[in-house]
Formats: C-alpha cells, structure tokens, sequence
C-alpha cells in the first residue's frame, strides 16, 4: 500500500510532538529535532504496507509505528559505545601509564602495542623481578606457584612447614609488588 500525501500530512503533528520529546532527551539536541522527525517519516512510508484498516485506524497505526521507532532510535542512540552520556577525551590528552610516565591515552590502549609484544614484555619483567628474588628457594617456589601448585603442596615438595611455605610466598608477593607487578601475581 502507498502513503497517500494527506495521510501523512495528518500524521505531521504527531511526527513533530514525538520528535520534540525525542530531542529533548539528556545527550540530545533541538539540533536533532528535524533528523529525528524524517526517521520517523521514512520508517513509516517503510511500513505502510502493513496497515490494514479492518484491524485499526490510521492514527492509531501511525502512533504504534512511531512509538516503536522512537524505541529503536534511543536504544540505538544510547548504546554504550555510541552514546552521547560517556566521558569525551581525546586520545591525545596527557595520562600517567603504568610507569607513571606522562603519556598521550592512545598510549594505554592496549590496540598501543601487539598482544606478542605485550608478553614478551610481561615475560622479561617476570624473569627480571624473579632474578631480584632473595634465595634460590624463593625461586623454586615462585615456579611451583606458576605450575598451580598449593601451599601445602610447597610445603610438602619443598619439606618445609606450611607457616614457612605461606611466609616465602608473603616475600615474593612483596617482591612483586614493589616492582609494579601486582596485578600478576
């Protein structure tokens, strides 16, 4: 079915008061009122095939249609990666990095450098911090823990009592985390 020109000329009022409530919505602007408004036209001219006027009257179609594409339009307008509410920033704003460097944020992101990249440098920190460690024992344990194994279980590998097994640990924490390495532990 087509649109005759006087049907949605009579639906015009109703095209603008939605599209007004539409605009004045947090994060939109009277800016968007007009784009709004021909959304809404447009998806009706789209779905004037499904009118039939045995089941209800054209006000009450064109008031469903528009009522269900102002829906869309907000879940569209407002989904998390489009939405006009999130924080604005440029990725050239200065930011400390995990270093405490000032850095630009592209500079943080993690697309910043390649995921290989990433664990090699993860891997030499690792080997590094595991180097500064107190005593060989320290390290056997700290390779026991990359394994999975236990407290006990150290405690068992290693014939020390779990006390000295859970106080090794506390020390390699302690390494760790004085060298930034928190988050690996």
């Amino acid at each position: 079915m087509s649109i005759d020109p006087k049907q949605l000329h009579a639906a015009e009022p109703l095209f603008i008061s939605k599209a007004r409530r539409l605009s004045r919505r947090r994060g939109l602007s009277r800016s968007d009122f007009e784009d709004i408004g021909q959304d809404l036209r447009t998806h009706l001219i789209q779905q004037a095939a499904k009118f039939d006027p045995t089941i209800t009257t054209w006000e009450q179609f064109v008031s469903y249609i528009s009522d269900k594409r102002g829906i869309s339009f907000l879940r569209y307008v407002f989904a998390e990666k489009r939405s006009p509410l999130r924080e604005e920033c440029s990725l050239n704003d200065p930011v400390l990095d995990g270093d405490g460097r000032v850095v630009e944020r592209h500079q943080t992101t993690p697309e910043a450098s390649r995921t290989w990249q990433r664990l090699y440098e993860l891997k030499r920190d690792v080997a590094d911090v595991r180097a500064t460690l107190p005593t060989e024992l320290h390290r056997q344990i700290m390779d026991a823990l990359a394994r999975g194994a236990t407290i006990n279980s150290i405690a068992v590998e290693f014939g020390i009592s779990r006390r000295a097994a859970e106080r090794h640990i506390g020390d390699i924490r302690q390494v760790f985390e004085d060298a930034s390495l928190r988050d690996y532990l």
